[in-house]
């Protein structure tokens, strides 16, 4: 769940991004797991879904290391875009068994909020690579 207000809009760098609402400083927690409300689906449950429901968990979804399956933010986070300069990313914290996200470096009202690609481990599949 994001713990910072955000909003959607047109992104430069690939369709809708989410947008910091004001400004963050450096080392926020900006999203952490939160249960009942971000899903886990585990890799059972999403294969005996048709495809019309688990492609877009599969789409929206991360593979969180350790975790058996997919996790599905509810909210703005499942809009985070992939940057070569990201200003957002895991860091050291874990909270609940999940990789919570920070403020890489102060992040500006209106600013796109990103994450390195190399954090993903579905990245390839997402982007079409593997």
């Amino acid at each position: 769940m994001m713990l910072v207000p955000t909003y959607l809009d047109k992104s430069a760098i690939h369709g809708i991004g989410i947008f910091a609402s004001d400004f963050i400083p450096k080392g926020t927690r900006v999203w952490q797991f939160t249960p009942d409300f971000d899903q886990v689906f585990p890799d059972a449950a999403l294969a005996s879904l048709p495809a019309v429901q688990r492609d877009p968990i599969l789409f929206y979804g991360y593979i969180e290391p350790g975790i058996d399956g997919i996790v599905l933010c509810c909210d703005n986070a499942r809009h985070f875009n992939f940057s070569e300069d990201p200003n957002c990313g895991s860091g050291d914290h874990v909270l609940l068994g999940y990789i919570s996200t920070f403020a890489l470096r102060d992040i500006a009202a209106g600013e796109e909020m990103t994450y390195a690609v190399e954090e993903d481990a579905d990245a390839d599949r997402k982007l079409g690579l593997g």
